[in-house]
């Protein structure tokens, strides 16, 4: 197995953690665009490029396939190899990896993130060290990104949620779109304190500290700056937490999406996204479950609307706090087994970028009252995910199977019903016709009646949970 020194920061950049030593004897992967680029680099930076591993090209620099690579290394005296394809897929980039036997060889590799596939060129500093993110995540996807900032350009935008995962990039990325206003609001005053030191510098960005659930603070921010789009973020999102907090659940997940959207109404909003969930879908637990309960609202409130309303659900986000890879991370840094719930669960990954693209995109990818999900690849075991982490980073970690979580499933699913999902004009979204057995005449005033108590705290956490059973949801 290839030593790969990287200590314990599992995402600092090759140049940073070493610096680039002349002479250096480099294999690329990839003789692509961003193969050729990095090759002139390197050279310029006084290294040696031996040749190129390329699949799919026939070149006199092209060493040979990319099941050669012992074999060059050997040949050729190669102290580095460079990874240079950021489009492969994430099978290939741990069948890679896994495959090279020299201890002697670093390994780095070109990030699958939107600030790289985004440009024409890469260099050295944009290489980082295989770690948990091209170890185990899926093939990037590319969004038309123009087609987004022509969107967004002198609107006022307001994101909920925007001191989390992706809240947060939400607002990072519209500060760069040419919106005429972005307003973040949260209730986590050190979020968005933090939100706020990051972008100081941005003169298109208002921050306030505030509850979605709070009709009072939601009508004087909309009052205040009238937004044209609402990209709604906010949400309780963890699962055992969830489970054993069912009442702050739905207070938030449910009752802050109805109040949000009906106060969007009220001011006229033009255009209103919903973030959901692949845990909507036949929901196991309370917070799956309340995700749904929100669809159902903005389906809704969205009939006879002038507001376009839309939500776009997809997988776990592989950077967002409380994630699985960050989890993974720290019990790397703490030396620590690794946690595996159970040896057969699977989940959906994608990247952050690709998530907050996804919600702008599906502002205007289609029609008014589209639910969306993104093509998300194959689900990967997070036994394997943990076994690839293992074998690259430290071999002697340990993995530890501690049994399912209170409402945890053993895989997720994106829609209800597959043959009822149809492309858009994206390829990589695609609309979801969720027709299941809660879409009746009466489950809205369910769910009023049911806001009624969970609002004014006169139930207990188990009758309210009872009452999602009988309302049609599997909890666990």
């Amino acid at each position: 197995m290839a030593c790969i020194s990287r200590g314990l920061s599992l995402l600092t950049t090759r140049a940073e953690a070493t610096g680039f030593v002349k002479g250096t004897r480099a294999l690329i992967v990839g003789r692509g665009t961003a193969g050729r680029a990095l090759s002139a680099d390197v050279i310029a930076r006084g290294g040696l490029v031996v040749g190129f591993l390329d699949d799919n090209m026939v070149d006199p620099e092209v060493l040979g396939a990319l099941a050669d690579v012992n074999d060059v290394i050997a040949e050729h005296r190669v102290e580095v190899v460079y990874f240079a394809i950021p489009s492969i897929d994430a099978k290939t980039v741990r069948d890679f990896v896994m495959t090279i036997e020299a201890d002697h060889v670093e390994i780095a590799i070109i990030p699958r993130t939107y600030g790289i596939l985004s440009k024409e060129t890469v260099d050295i500093d944009d290489l980082t060290d295989v770690d948990v993110l091209d170890l185990v995540g899926r093939k990037p996807v590319k969004h038309d990104f123009l087609a987004s900032q022509a969107f967004i350009s002198g609107k006022t935008v307001l994101v909920t949620g925007a001191a989390g995962s992706i809240g947060s990039r939400l607002v990072k990325q519209l500060v760069n779109m040419s919106a005429a206003r972005i307003i973040g609001v949260d209730w986590a005053e050190s979020g968005i304190f933090f939100l706020e030191r990051d972008l100081d510098e941005a003169t298109n960005l208002e921050l306030h500290v505030a509850d979605v659930t709070s009709e009072g603070a939601m009508e004087s921010i909309f009052a205040q700056h009238t937004p044209d789009i609402v990209f709604h973020a906010a949400a309780y999102k963890h699962v055992p937490l969830m489970q054993r907090n069912p009442i702050q659940a739905v207070n938030n997940n449910v009752w802050g999406t109805l109040n949000l959207a009906t106060t969007a109404i009220r001011h006229g909003v033009s255009h209103f996204v919903y973030v959901s969930t692949d845990k909507a879908v036949n929901p196991a637990n309370v917070m799956g479950a309340t995700k749904r309960l929100g669809e159902l609202v903005i389906d809704a409130v969205a009939v006879g609307s002038s507001t376009t309303f839309n939500a776009v659900r997809f997988g776990n986000v592989i950077q967002s706090s409380g994630s699985v890879m960050q989890i993974f991370r720290k019990q790397i840094a703490d030396r620590a087994p690794l946690t595996v719930t159970d040896p057969e669960v699977t989940r959906f990954f994608m990247t952050l970028d690709e998530a907050t693209q996804l919600v702008i995109q599906s502002a205007f990818v289609g029609e008014p009252g589209e639910l969306y999900v993104l093509d998300m690849g194959e689900p990967v075991r997070i036994l394997d995910l943990a076994r690839s982490l293992v074998r690259a980073v430290d071999p002697s970690l340990t993995i530890a199977i501690t049994g399912l979580r209170p409402g945890e499933k053993m895989f997720e699913e994106l829609s209800y019903d597959p043959a009822n999902v149809r492309p858009t004009a994206n390829d990589k979204i695609f609309v979801v016709n969720d027709a299941e057995n809660h879409a009746s005449q009466d489950w809205l005033r369910s769910i009023s009646e049911l806001l009624g108590r969970t609002r004014e705290y006169i139930m207990t956490p188990d009758a309210l949970i009872a009452e999602l059973r009988a309302m049609g949801f599997a909890i666990q």
